[in-house]
C-alpha cells in the first residue's frame, strides 16, 4: 500500500538559516515520504555562510539553496505549517483549521549582534530533534 506523501511549510523570519536548517532534516529523514519547503516573511539575500557550515558538517549541502519568500499557494496546500520563531507567529498567515499548526519558538541564532557558528550549531541540533519528531508524530517513516 502507498502512503501519501506528507507536505510541510517550514517558516521563519528571513529563511536563511533556521527554515533552511528544518526544510533540509525534513528532505533528508522523510526522504521520498514528504514534499518540503521552507520560507521567509522578509527572504535574506542568502542563506547565511554560518548556516551552510553547519549543515556541511552533519552532510548536508546548503550552499545552492536561495531564500524564499512566503508563497500562500504552497501555505494553504501543506498537511503541516511549522513556525520556528516568535516573529512569525505574530505575523504569519491564519493557518487553516485542517492544517497542522506548529510553533517551534527558536531563537535566531544569528539574531542582531550576527550570532555565532556555535549558536547555529545549537540552533541545528535543537531543529534536527525537532523535525525527527514532528516527522514521527506525522506518522511518517524516518530515514
Amino acid at each position: 500500500m502507498k502512503r501519501e506523501v506528507k507536505r510541510i511549510y517550514f517558516l521563519c523570519g528571513q529563511n536563511r538559516c533556521r527554515s533552511q536548517m528544518a526544510e533540509a532534516f525534513a528532505k533528508f529523514y522523510g526522504g521520498d515520504h514528504v514534499v518540503v519547503e521552507s520560507a521567509g516573511l522578509n527572504p535574506s539575500n542568502e542563506v547565511h555562510p554560518y548556516t551552510i557550515e553547519a549543515m556541511r558538517e552533519v552532510g548536508i549541502d546548503l550552499s545552492q539553496h536561495v531564500c524564499k519568500k512566503i508563497d500562500m499557494k504552497v501555505f494553504l496546500s501543506s498537511n503541516a505549517i511549522v513556525k520556528l520563531c516568535e516573529q512569525v507567529v505574530e505575523r504569519c498567515p491564519i493557518v487553516p483549521f485542517k492544517i497542522m499548526n506548529v510553533d517551534w519558538n527558536i531563537t535566531d541564532p544569528l539574531g542582531e549582534d550576527g550570532g555565532s557558528l556555535e549558536d547555529v550549531k545549537r540552533a541545528r541540533d535543537e531543529i534536527r530533534e525537532k523535525v525527527i519528531g514532528l516527522l514521527k508524530g506525522m506518522d511518517i517513516p524516518v530515514a
